[in-house]
């Protein structure tokens, strides 16, 4: 039982590690596919893994919690590589900075991590997860984007801070 999840986390690593490689050595020969053949698959397992794993904490997560947690790991993942994308095809009438979107790259991929955290209870993931979005927030209103979107980003903070409420003292 506990081999094929073994197998399945080196395996994600494993792609992830070489999506990485064709990233930074090859994306322009690729086109950005080449990434992505080896990222979604990669991405697929290692959060397979992760939510396969039993918490050490033996709290149940109730419906809402689950399906925002779980919304938000598929979220997070999209921001993350929405900015990879964005960084290797710099195209487009007002292209933001390299830098920029290098930023919201990371940021979304923090927060994958945060969600995968609290997916096990970690005390941690809920902090981190609000630094990174409430930064992601700030850099997109500095960044003269949509006031929307980024009260949407802080809503999300706030109602997982709600679901979270009474778990706290649990978490570690």
């Amino acid at each position: 039982m506990k081999s094929w999840k073994s197998i399945i986390l080196i395996a994600g690593v494993l792609l992830l590690l070489a999506s990485a490689v064709v990233y930074i050595f090859f994306s322009k020969a690729f086109q950005f596919s080449g990434f992505l053949a080896l990222f979604v698959p990669g991405i697929i397992l290692f959060t397979a893994y992760f939510l396969s794993s039993a918490p050490r904490v033996k709290a149940r997560r109730k419906g809402p919690l689950q399906a925002f947690l779980l919304l938000m790991i598929l979220d997070s993942l999209l921001v993350a590589v929405y900015g990879l994308y964005t960084y290797a095809n710099p195209a487009g009438v007002q292209a933001p900075a390299s830098w920029a979107v290098l930023v919201v790259a990371v940021l979304g991929f923090l927060t994958y991590i945060s969600t995968l955290a609290l997916w096990h209870w970690k005390r941690w993931g809920l902090a981190l997860f609000q630094g990174a979005a409430i930064a992601l927030a700030v850099f997109i209103l500095l960044g003269g984007g949509s006031l929307v979107l980024a009260g949407v980003i802080v809503a999300g903070v706030i109602i997982l801070s709600l679901l979270l409420r009474s778990m706290r003292k649990q978490m570690n």
